[in-house]
């Protein structure tokens, strides 16, 4: 066998285990539900901020805490914990996406259980609304 065709052999090999090992670690998007069937998985969670509850962000005791309720696309809504800066326009935001994991509560009983993001990712209003689009003049 030539050593180029071993080179390539070997190379297709290594990026197919790449491949396969990053499809296994991805996680993808659910609801609260199934998240915590699966705490040992991490999942994307889409939702809006719960607004009857209060959202606990002290930066001079803790800059790195965030506590929130989330109100996932099926309407359970769960506890948050992000252990970072508090994104900027975070109360403004239309939509979260929460990256992480279910943190079941001791008696694992689900309103008890806790998601555990690792990233936060908003969608922010837009500064543009249909009837305010700025339209370029035009001169003659």
């Amino acid at each position: 066998m030539k050593r180029s065709a071993l080179y390539l052999l070997l190379l297709v090999g290594t990026g197919l285990a790449i491949l396969v090992s990053t499809l296994g670690e991805s996680s993808s998007y659910v609801d609260f539900a199934e998240a915590a069937a699966n705490p040992d998985r991490s999942y994307h969670v889409v939702g809006q901020l719960d607004r009857g509850f209060p959202m606990v962000y002290n930066p001079t005791q803790d800059a790195n805490l965030l506590r929130f309720r989330l109100r996932d696309q099926q309407g359970l809504s769960m506890s948050v914990v992000y252990y970072g800066a508090k994104p900027q326009d975070f109360e403004r935001s239309e939509q979260v996406v929460i990256v992480g994991k279910v943190v079941p509560g001791p008696s694992k009983q689900e309103n008890k259980s806790v998601f555990v993001a690792d990233q936060i990712l908003t969608k922010c209003p837009s500064k543009y609304t249909e009837d305010k689009v700025p339209t370029a003049s035009t001169n003659p």
